[in-house]
């Protein structure tokens, strides 16, 4: 059953972001909800669930949208299961390591991204490129990311029933 939801979310989340991207966006700048998502499960779950969470929200992204199949579905995955770890670096998870943390985790997607879509760059474009379009995107994410960890927190505490599948540490 937990497999069946965590497949709606990732669905409901791809969705989401390809319907709501431009009234999502901030002077142009979109966030990838699908990353976020990925990192915040990461983050509160693990670096197991973040990973398979990441998996396959990034499979319905590669699917869903024009492009090849396969970066998105490893960069998602692999920033679930960094965030996850994450949380076996440090005891306590706060909202300045999920904003540290995700910021650094969306910049080296998005270069990794830019790498593959144009692997002949020169440097000024890829200065512009991460100045223009990277920083502000890892901002972006980094500030929703935190707003969700802190919005579940707050939720899980005052309810004292929100269990995201919290397996052995």
């Amino acid at each position: 059953m937990t497999i069946f939801l965590d497949i709606l979310l990732c669905l409901g989340v791809v969705l989401t972001q390809a319907t709501l991207s431009t009234f999502l966006s901030a002077k142009g700048i979109q966030p990838d909800l699908c990353f976020v998502l990925a990192c915040v499960i990461g983050f509160l779950s693990g670096e197991y669930k973040g990973l398979m969470v990441g998996l396959i929200v990034g499979l319905f992204q590669d699917l869903l949208a024009p492009g090849g199949i396969g970066l998105n579905m490893i960069l998602k995955g692999l920033a679930g299961a960094l965030a996850g770890i994450t949380t076996h670096t440090i005891s306590t998870v706060t909202g300045p390591a999920v904003l540290l943390v995700t910021f650094a985790l969306s910049l080296g997607c998005g270069l990794a991204s830019l790498v593959v879509a144009y692997p002949v760059v020169d440097g000024l474009v890829l200065f512009y490129a991460f100045s223009s379009v990277l920083l502000p995107q890892g901002l972006y994410n980094s500030v929703l990311a935190f707003g969700a960890f802190w919005l579940i927190n707050k939720i899980g505490l005052s309810m004292g029933m929100v269990d995201l599948g919290r397996g052995r540490r």
